[in-house]
């Protein structure tokens, strides 16, 4: 390339879209004068320079410094410059690194080896400064185009895969809310038809015995119990459509246990002889929301009476710490819990039985989820101990209002 040419040829050429100063460019020959010629000419155009005198030395250099451009001469020791741009081209993780080589007069007839080994570029020797400058700009602004274009098709792929990810995550919780939604209408519908089929009995049969005291008293309360099993039922769903809705205000720990304990045993005919209630005196009160809390015991309550049938359930409030904290707790001593059921428990629309096909006994399978829900909105946990044979002890404390 004539002299003139190159020089305008330099001047068409756009800059690498990188300073000079960010990109490495890796020199290699044997020739100690040219080496640091090149180098020279390269370094006053900004670059970092790397060299290398043999063929190992510089496929160490690209694997350790990753440089942006490889100027080769094609006679080095051991591995040439042909064979050492054959291997830069063969590594998947080197195949786009441009590669120059540099020729002799002698070495000519070897181009359409460099260029079978992937060469980019040849130069030839004496080298010119600009011609070398012009080459060296040119493959470097390939190269950094390259990159970028790389690196949008691996945030593409990457945006991609996290869409894919993300879709199939979507469609495996539509497969769960699919089998949720026909889990929740086969309970509900069971759950609130029992009760509401008990009233309507109890109704029907209330004429037979309109003139029988007994008999009246009797299917009265077999539609008063009817009627509270209906009362909890629905309000359980309405309290798990938003249990993390608080509205909390002042309250006696008392009325609050109280409250439940005279709920749940609105479910059992046999809870007045059944429930043992202490609370003690001189507890401070509680900043919570009544209602829920009430709910959150009263299902914690309803639990202990069901599992633990026939035998007491205890329900306590008591100070503990220093602090004037105020634990309730709630235990039975039925069958207990293996660590599975425990965790069974917990999961909404399922029972602690082993088998929940076989439903042993009612609800909605929320009842202690749905408590987890409402003292986790307070920021208070829940504690169960349980093992098979020994019962269940239900425990959370409460912190006193701050004044």
């Amino acid at each position: 390339m004539a002299a003139t040419d190159a020089y305008r040829e330099s001047a068409s050429i756009e800059l690498p879209m990188k300073p000079p100063e960010e990109c490495k460019i890796l020199v290699v020959d044997d020739d100690e004068n040219v080496l640091e010629y090149l180098s020279y000419i390269l370094a006053r155009e900004g670059y970092q320079i790397i060299t290398a005198t043999n063929g190992y030395d510089t496929l160490e250099r690209v694997r350790d410094s990753a440089p942006d451009i490889v100027v080769l001469d094609v006679i080095i020791p051991g591995t040439d410059g042909i064979a050492v741009c054959q291997q830069i081209k063969a590594a998947n993780e080197t195949r786009f690194l441009p590669v120059i080589l540099v020729t002799g007069a002698t070495e000519q007839n070897r181009r359409m080896e460099g260029l079978a080994a992937g060469a980019d570029e040849f130069l030839n020797k004496p080298l010119d400064r600009v011609e070398l400058i012009v080459r060296v700009r040119a493959l470097l602004r390939a190269k950094q185009l390259y990159d970028e274009l790389e690196a949008h098709r691996r945030e593409l792929e990457k945006r991609v895969e996290q869409r894919t990810y993300e879709l199939r995550r979507a469609n495996k919780r539509l497969e769960e809310l699919s089998r949720v939604k026909g889990r929740v209408l086969d309970i509900v519908s069971h759950e609130l038809r029992t009760p509401a089929m008990q009233l309507k009995m109890a109704l029907s049969e209330l004429e037979a015995v309109i003139d029988d005291p007994v008999g009246r008293k009797r299917m009265f309360a077999h539609a008063a119990e009817a009627f509270a099993k209906l009362e909890y039922r629905l309000d359980q769903v309405r309290d798990f459509s938003d249990p993390t809705d608080l509205k909390p205000s002042l309250v006696a720990v008392a009325d609050v246990v109280h409250g439940a304990v005279a709920r749940a045993a609105r479910l059992y005919p046999d809870a007045d002889t059944r429930l043992n209630v202490y609370v003690q005196r001189g507890l401070p009160p509680i900043y919570v929301d009544v209602k829920k809390l009430t709910r959150a015991l009263t299902q914690i309550i309803d639990n202990g009476l069901k599992f633990g049938e026939p035998g007491p359930v205890e329900v306590s409030a008591v100070a503990v710490g220093d602090q004037g904290d105020i634990a309730i707790s709630v235990r039975d001593y039925g069958p207990g819990m293996s660590p599975e059921q425990l965790r069974r428990a917990m999961v909404v629309l399922e029972q602690g039985e082993e088998n929940p096909s076989t439903r042993h006994y009612g609800g909605f399978g929320i009842g202690l989820a749905l408590a987890k829900m409402i003292l986790d909105a307070h920021g208070v946990s829940l504690n169960i101990e349980s093992r098979k044979g020994a019962g269940v002890l239900v425990t959370f404390v409460l912190p006193p209002a701050e004044f």
